[in-house]
């Protein structure tokens, strides 16, 4: 099989790849906890970024946005 040949064969794949269209995008079913959780995330950020910790309160905050995170993951998948 010659250089150019095998090049060929390699490249179809990645022709398929690219003219395929994206999947649909899955309907959220509960856009108000997908709203809460990108919400929380946003305000970790903000704490992380913080320059004084507040004496501990900043990380206990953190701490209870995790949990907060977690429990509106649990409720979705409870939910679906």
């Amino acid at each position: 099989m010659s250089v150019v040949a095998l090049l060929c064969a390699l490249m179809v794949p990645l022709i398929h790849t690219a003219a395929a269209k994206p999947a649909p995008a899955l309907p959220d079913k509960h856009p108000e906890y997908t709203a809460a959780v990108e919400a929380l995330h946003n305000a970790r950020k903000h704490l992380e970024k913080a320059d004084a910790d507040g004496y501990g309160h900043r990380d206990r905050a953190m701490r209870a946005i995790d949990r907060a995170i977690d429990e509106c993951n649990q409720a979705v998948e409870i939910l679906h």
